[in-house]
């Protein structure tokens, strides 16, 4: 079987920056590159870049791709050992471009060579044992890439319909359109319904399960993966979680952690980094989680604030309860067992556990442990002084 490989430059500009590190949307120009060619069927990179870009450019492709900086002394030599593990035809990008995944797919395809007249593209394909022969023969490392490679011979083709990126504001919202099209697109084909492709924008790494659905001003972001038969959106923005099947989120945001199937989340939700919500959770409106745990089936649905803690299963939390966690200088964590019942209105002092069934009172305060299925109430005492008001008002007649 044919392994693909792909030889990408990524040139600085006068200005001393890449434009294909600079964002798009919400990731580098680099990154809807190098997914777009991994889509397509490129198992091997190789990347070419200055000395002080390696770092940005490593975020932007696969863990296992070769970096090589200008002026390397070795370079024809791993560029040599890269072509010898690319059993097949190998991509070359010499520019700033954005690719679609079919244009990529295009190149891979055997077909006859189109005439180079489309160099300026900077997109091209090459036969590997090809451009080796060109290093053996004495070729220079770039120049053989550059300026040659479409008199390389073994059905080198230069790209037509590469998408140029280019300095200047107008250059850049082309190319943010563009960017956002093609990741609606690429969800749409694999089976996701989204409502309005105009106002949903879409990240490179994002995957979306068949059968979801996106409303208008979805954004999702980072490396977010999404199950199908989902809910998503209006007015959502999603980072760097996993999703299960069958969940909806509305008008909420969550970012760096996992919500499991069936789990409705919002509206008005916020869900902070390293955050556990377990299987047919309702996380309701003006929520906040952070760094917490929630167990199956357990019910936040409004007002509530939950950090830095460990809730079980059938959790049921009353409006306004509040994990009281930091005291200024250090978080602590607080603990509620299976199936408790948290009244309106508690303030939860931690560290603090509250154990399986048991119940705290609204209003209450709750400092110690609550053993299970216990009560714990932790409020004044109510005092009623009868005709108190009708007296204060005779005072101001």
């Amino acid at each position: 079987m044919e392994t693909a490989g792909a030889i990408v430059f990524l040139p600085r500009e006068g200005n001393g920056r890449s434009l294909m590190l600079e964002d798009l949307l919400f990731e580098p120009a680099a990154m809807w590159l190098a997914e777009a060619l991994r889509r397509a069927g490129v198992e091997r990179f190789l990347v070419v870049c200055h000395q002080n870009d390696r770092e940005e450019a490593a975020i932007c492709f696969p863990q296992e791709t070769e970096i090589i900086t200008t002026g390397t002394e070795d370079a024809n030599q791993r560029l040599s050992a890269f072509l010898t593990g690319c059993t097949g035809r190998v991509v070359v990008v010499t520019k700033p471009v954005q690719l679609m995944e079919e244009d990529v797919r295009t190149l891979l395809e055997e077909r006859p060579p189109r005439s180079s007249d489309d160099r300026e593209s900077g997109v091209c394909r090459i036969d590997a044992a090809a451009l080796a022969q060109a290093l053996e023969e004495g070729e220079d490392f770039e120049t053989a890439l550059r300026a040659r490679a479409d008199r390389l011979g073994g059905g080198s083709i230069w790209l037509q319909s590469a998408h140029p990126i280019r300095p200047g504001w107008r250059e850049r919202m082309e190319s943010e359109l563009l960017a956002r099209n093609s990741g609606a697109v690429r969800l749409m084909e694999s089976g996701v319904r989204i409502i309005d492709p105009n106002s949903v924008y879409v990240g490179p790494r994002v995957t979306v399960g068949a059968g979801t659905v996106l409303l208008p001003g979805t954004i999702l972001r980072g490396e977010t993966t999404i199950g199908g038969a989902c809910e998503i959106g209006p007015n959502t923005m999603i980072r760097d979680c996993v999703i299960g099947d069958r969940v909806t989120i509305n008008a909420s945001q969550l970012n760096e952690s996992t919500v499991e199937e069936g789990t409705k989340v919002g509206p008005f939700a916020y869900v902070r980094p390293n955050c556990h919500v377990g299987k047919d959770v309702k996380v309701g409106d003006f929520v906040e989680l952070k760094n917490s745990t929630i167990g199956n089936g357990t019910k936040i649905s409004h007002l509530t604030y939950v950090g830095d803690s460990d809730v079980g299963q059938g959790v049921n939390f009353g409006c306004g309860t509040v994990t009281v966690n930091y005291d200024g200088i250090t978080k602590y964590r607080t603990t509620i067992g299976d199936h408790a019942f948290i009244g309106c209105n508690t303030n939860l002092v931690a560290p603090v556990k509250v154990g399986d069934g048991a119940y705290t009172a609204a209003g209450s305060t709750i400092t110690q442990e609550v053993p299970a299925d216990s009560l714990a109430i932790a409020r004044s005492q109510q005092v009623v002084k009868k005709q108190w008001a009708a007296k204060r008002r005779n005072r101001r007649k």
